[in-house]
């Protein structure tokens, strides 16, 4: 059956594997804006590749970012992961990782990838929720689906709600204007209260490190996930490096893709954290530099705390 032989090659490059029909999937997606139907694609095949957790710390001298960022840029690692199965069969197809209009997240919980948790990631019992997820479609009718089985929930477990920082998750739901991982990556100034409760370079992982379903999870570590030496990122190399210079630098890093204007505007919000005046100059530097306004709004303020001594 082409079903057994699909999900044999995926499973050949990917840690589990889902096979639904799309129009189910596009039943369920009731956000128009997720919704561009795929007409000739009759099948949706859901993937999840692990990887690990592992915790290195900000440093006088260097800050870190969401440990999913590490190793190679996961978007290009599932990509070339997809190619590689698909170009052994003579199908048209069409895939997605993470930055496309469809919902991953609901593929994932309708082909039973994982369940979908109070913390708004899908969880895998093997893998936790430490899984990147990617979806394609496919031109080929299947008789039948490959859907996993899910026997978990959350239960009355609120750990995550508790944890998060900013008060984003509620049960039953999701603020995500108040996400630190939507706000700090998104090209805007930050208000005080998010520039205190601030703590990563780029993204969150706390409601996934409390997370009780996450024990002894995220231990599986694919080639591409090794790590690079540029986990770290150094604060010198952030604000003297140009935009190219440090593209460079920091070659193959998913954490390149909203630009490093973001990653400095993050960085002040560290810097003052952590009362570090070394890089005063070079902030002061970089706000007559940039032309990017809400950069240079948060860095005046943030460079103003610093300034004052009784900070």
């Amino acid at each position: 059956m082409i079903k057994e032989i699909l999900k044999n090659a995926f499973e050949t490059q990917f840690d589990i594997v889902g096979i639904i029909k799309t129009k189910k999937y596009l039943s369920e997606a009731h956000h128009m804006d997720l919704i561009v139907p795929k007409v000739g694609y009759p099948t949706m095949v859901v993937l999840g590749l692990a990887y690990p957790r592992r915790i290195i710390k900000n440093t006088s001298t260097h800050l870190v970012p969401s440990f999913y960022t590490f190793g190679s840029d996961y978007h290009k690692v599932l990509k070339e992961r997809i190619v590689k199965v698909m170009e052994k069969f003579n199908f048209q197809y069409d895939y997605g990782v993470d930055n496309h209009p469809h919902d991953e997240r609901l593929a994932a919980k309708l082909a039973g990838i994982g369940f979908f948790g109070k913390n708004q990631l899908i969880i895998n019992q093997a893998f936790g929720s430490y899984i990147f997820l990617g979806v394609v479609f496919i031109d080929v009718e299947l008789e039948s689906e490959l859907i996993l089985t899910i026997d978990d929930d959350c239960g009355d477990c609120r750990k995550c709600i508790d944890a998060c920082p900013t008060q984003a998750l509620f049960e039953g739901g999701y603020d995500i204007e108040k996400c630190m991982s939507n706000y700090n990556q998104e090209k805007r100034v930050l208000t005080d209260h998010e520039i205190q409760a601030n703590y990563s370079l780029f993204g969150c992982d706390i409601c996934q490190m409390v997370c009780p379903k996450n024990i002894n999870k995220g231990i599986k570590v694919h080639p591409e996930f090794e790590l690079s030496g540029k986990e770290m990122v150094s604060i010198t190399d952030l604000f003297q490096f140009s935009e190219k210079e440090f593209n460079a630098q920091y070659t193959h890093m998913s954490y390149l893709w909203k630009g490093k204007t973001i990653l400095m505007r993050n960085a002040l919000t560290l810097l003052l954290k952590q009362k570090n005046r070394q890089y005063n100059d070079l902030i002061e530097t970089s706000i007559e530099k940039q032309n990017a306004s809400w950069y240079k709004e948060t860095a005046i303020k943030i460079l103003d705390k610093l300034k004052d001594e009784t900070q």
